[in-house]
């Protein structure tokens, strides 16, 4: 008897523990999930926000008007940049030049674009963060901003950067070297960037390099 006796609490302290956990169970699924943070997520939806409608560059073959069009990123170039030397890394109309001090650990670099004729690119990895700042060269030559091609507009390119948290593309400071048909710009990060048309843009573009 005192054998059935304590088999028996057994039986029942081992119920009682399994509800206590079930019970546990039920309220971990009740409770809120937080929402994706994967990087590869943020970065495959920066990639298909439409560009701007004030875009330089090629035809875009209903990029803008088709949204639902598949932007298909292509990797032009990637080159491995240590973080305690200078370094240069050229894509099409894109080049990054980096100062000693730019990165904060070696990082492989990379350019990725759609069209070698549209101002609209990706450099990874995206959301690095820059010490120093990387200088950015753009060449809008045969586009609408260039003042020595027959179907120029006399647009003054401005580049833009995708803040992936808002949607939208933010004006970035930069000079023009009337001269050499280039961009110039400091960046502090990676992101998507295009190079676009100055709102209240002039007729006639400055000649000189301010």
């Amino acid at each position: 008897m005192r054998v059935l006796t304590n088999h028996k609490l057994r039986v029942a302290s081992l119920l009682a523990g399994a509800l206590l956990l079930a019970g546990c169970s039920r309220s971990m699924l009740t409770a809120p999930e937080a929402g994706p943070t994967s990087a590869t997520t943020a970065e495959r939806d920066v990639s298909q926000v439409p560009p701007p409608a004030n875009l330089l560059g090629g035809v875009l073959g209903g990029v803008i008007d088709g949204v639902n069009k598949v932007l298909n990123w292509t990797t032009v170039v990637q080159k491995l940049v240590l973080k305690d030397q200078s370094a240069v890394v050229t894509g099409h109309r894109w080049t990054l030049q980096f100062a000693k001090g730019s990165l904060s650990s070696d990082a492989l670099i990379t350019i990725q674009d759609y069209d070698a004729d549209v101002l609209d690119v990706q450099f990874g990895p995206s959301g690095t963060k820059f010490p120093v700042p990387v200088t950015l060269t753009v060449d809008f030559s045969n586009t609408a901003a260039d003042p020595g091609v027959a179907h120029s507009d006399g647009r003054e390119p401005v580049l833009y950067w995708l803040n992936d948290q808002t949607g939208d593309w933010v004006e970035m400071p930069g000079r023009v070297d009337w001269a050499s048909k280039q961009l110039i710009v400091q960046l502090p990060h990676f992101s998507r960037y295009v190079v676009g048309s100055k709102a209240g843009w002039k007729s006639t573009p400055p000649r000189d390099n301010d």
